[in-house]
């Protein structure tokens, strides 16, 4: 935190304290608790999730928010350490901090660490008048909170994109859940040997040539874009890494194959995505309802981290494994040289197959790579190199958990990647010399392979069952949504026409839907319409909050149905 700045209480007109920083009031001379509820009360009204405060001052803007929502978690950075004493002192914190809703990070490592576990169904902010101009180390929590913003932001526009596919995906590849074994049995199996992790990025071309005597060094594991570039380099990865649920980036796997490659993938991955490996697969947990409730039959598989990007689940499987250390090749976060990807990946081929006489293959990479605001950064061999928005919410989830106790050291061995917070330079002359353990690995792969569970029929059956009940359960949920819809109808039929608004007929319905055992696995798919009403959407007037219910109600009906369909055409 830093050192305080000049600072003293005075007494408001209503006798309340006040806070005085820098010759600056930072509350209300006359009534510092109204002047907290009037700032506050619309947000509140809302109840989001979270609220995020610039400032804390005596907390009179934290307490109205605890203590006039039901749920709401307030987090307050104030990076002043003689402010907090103060407030907890003669301010109102004692009830919001005993309340368990209210965190104070003092700076901005702290904020980094909060905000993950505090606000990732979304969060409003707040900025204490008068607050950032005590502290430089504002400047570097806003950065932070703008980065987890966008993070949310891109999290919650793919699910928009992808969540039914998702959902879809998920129902066709039960026969593969069954078989599939839980990635978190790898949970240190390869504890002090180094790994080498491969993205596709433009710089993979530098060790392409030295693979196989790197392959030699280090256990290999391959995200899908890498997968062909390293066996085009005659090398077999020992895990390849594959997330994504759309059939092209399925694609990357086009007519490859592999024995010994072992896969881990996500349930909800593209069918087709399992087919090319012959060894077993490791399958993470589902972060969908609908997974969950699967993996409830089968047990827990195991969490990989998921940072937006297929190599942030590569890299963490890395640390699962127990890596000695990771070097990482090919992970630019950027386009070095204005590339987006190294040659001979199914990116370029796609790029050329792409282009036109009057849309060439260079002005479809030209467009990608400047779609998304793409700017300077520094390079990790000092020079720079574009990158863009998307690219910053990697970096960020790299430099976090990098921070975390217990990471792996992570090396770059290839030049002119962007430069990550955590992840120091390994020139490929140091990376070659490491000692030979491709024995160890392979006496280490037999000895984890003998004591993998045989596959078990009654696993597909038990799956089968618990698709058949989830089925059930959801026409069952789709038949309350559209009760409680209908009834809204009426409300607002009546309202049209002067009678009485009753809304005692939506009380039953809620609290049925409010404890149905599938509410999470429908309310999945509406999670703009949650969104939308979180943000304030129905708080207007009547009409309003009618308007808000009715799309409530029917949004969970669509979507239990479809969950349901797809249940039902389940291969």
């Amino acid at each position: 935190m830093d050192a305080a700045p000049d600072l003293r209480l005075d007494a408001a007109a209503n006798g309340s304290p006040t806070l005085i920083a820098a010759g600056r009031y930072l509350h209300s001379r006359v009534d510092p608790q109204r002047e907290a509820a009037r700032a506050m009360a619309a947000c509140a009204r809302r109840e989001p999730a979270a609220v995020l405060l610039f400032g804390l001052g005596l907390g009179y803007h934290a307490a109205y928010l605890v203590e006039h929502t039901e749920s709401t978690r307030v987090v307050v950075f104030e990076p002043v350490a003689r402010i907090v004493s103060i407030a907890r002192e003669h301010g109102s914190l004692e009830r919001p901090l005993q309340s368990g809703r209210l965190t104070i990070a003092g700076d901005a490592d702290s904020l980094s660490r909060l905000l993950p576990q505090t606000a990732a169904e979304g969060f409003e902010t707040f900025v204490l008048p008068g607050a950032l101009r005590l502290s430089d180390e504002y400047a570097a929590a806003r950065r932070i909170s703008d980065s987890f913003y966008r993070r949310l932001e891109i999290n919650h526009n793919t699910l928009q994109r992808f969540g039914r596919l998702w959902v879809r995906n998920l129902c066709r590849n039960l026969d593969v859940i069954a078989d599939a074994y839980a990635v978190a049995s790898l949970t240190n199996a390869f504890s002090g040997i180094p790994v080498l992790l491969l993205a596709a990025g433009p710089t993979l071309d530098q060790i392409l040539p030295v693979l196989p005597e790197l392959s030699r060094r280090h256990l290999t594991i391959a995200v899908d874009t890498a997968i062909a570039p390293a066996l085009r380099a005659g090398v077999r990865p020992d895990f390849a890494v594959v997330v994504d649920p759309q059939y092209w980036n399925a694609r990357h796997l086009d007519r490859l194959a592999s024995e010994t490659t072992m896969l881990v993938s996500e349930p909800s991955a593209h069918p087709s995505v399992f087919r090319p490996f012959a060894a077993q697969t490791f399958l993470c947990s589902s972060v969908f309802p609908l997974g969950r409730a699967f993996e409830q039959s089968l047990g827990h598989f195991g969490v990989l981290g998921a940072g937006g990007s297929v190599a942030t689940t590569a890299w963490d499987l890395g640390r699962l494994i127990g890596a000695a250390d990771i070097a990482v090749a090919g992970l630019d976060l950027g386009f070095p040289d204005g590339r987006t990807h190294c040659r001979s990946s199914y990116f370029e081929h796609l790029a050329l197959l792409c282009g036109t006489r009057y849309a060439t293959a260079e002005s479809v990479v030209f467009r990608y790579v400047w779609g998304a605001g793409a700017h300077a950064i520094e390079a990790n061999d000092g020079a720079t190199i574009l990158s863009d928005r998307r690219m910053e919410i990697y970096r960020r989830w790299f430099a976090e958990q990098l921070a975390l106790p217990g990471a792996p050291p992570t090396l770059a061995i290839t030049a002119g990647g962007a430069a990550v917070d955590g992840i120091s330079r390994l020139s490929l002359v140091r990376a070659l010399a490491k000692p030979p353990c491709r024995d160890e690995i392979d006496r280490r792969m037999a000895a984890m392979r003998s004591t993998l569970p045989p596959k078990e029929s009654r696993r597909r059956a038990s799956l089968a069952a618990r698709a058949d009940e989830l089925r059930g359960l959801l026409e069952d949920l789709q038949g309350v949504a559209e009760q409680a819809a209908a009834t809204v109808r009426r409300i607002r039929q009546d309202r049209q026409t002067g009678e009485r608004v009753d809304f005692t007929p939506l009380i039953p319905l809620d609290r049925r839907l409010g404890r149905h055992p599938a509410g999470a696995i429908g309310g999945f798919l509406i999670q703009d319409a949650i969104s939308r009403i979180r943000a304030g959407y129905g708080s207007a007037d009547l009409g309003e909050q009618i308007d808000a219910s009715l799309r409530m109600y029917e949004g969970l009906a669509e979507a239990a149905a479809y969950h349901a369909d797809q249940l039902g055409r389940r291969s």
